[in-house]
């Protein structure tokens, strides 16, 4: 097994912790907030609906200040590691 050197990135990298999944993601946010916005709310509403979710994609996959990943990355594992638990029964 080969260990990798920290200064050489595994994934590429658009901007600094930024990758091409995470720019992906938040294009579909912003197209999913341009077909919210366009269907429903008028004014201010739509200014919200079409700003709400790209917004919140960004933070979600805003890097981690310690390199670990980002938080949607961490919500992921979460997720999974609940699911795959086993569920005992309790005999009385």
């Amino acid at each position: 097994m080969y260990l990798i050197p920290k200064n050489i990135k595994v994934k590429r990298e658009i901007f600094r912790g930024y990758g091409v999944k995470e720019i992906v993601l938040l294009g579909f946010s912003i197209l999913i907030g341009f077909i919210l916005s366009k269907f429903f709310g008028t004014g201010l509403v739509k200014v919200f609906l079409f700003s709400f979710f790209p917004i919140l994609m960004f933070l979600l996959t805003l890097p981690m200040p310690t390199g670990n990943g980002n938080i949607l990355g961490i919500l992921i594992k979460m997720f999974k590691f609940m699911s795959s638990q086993k569920k005992y029964k309790k005999y009385s």
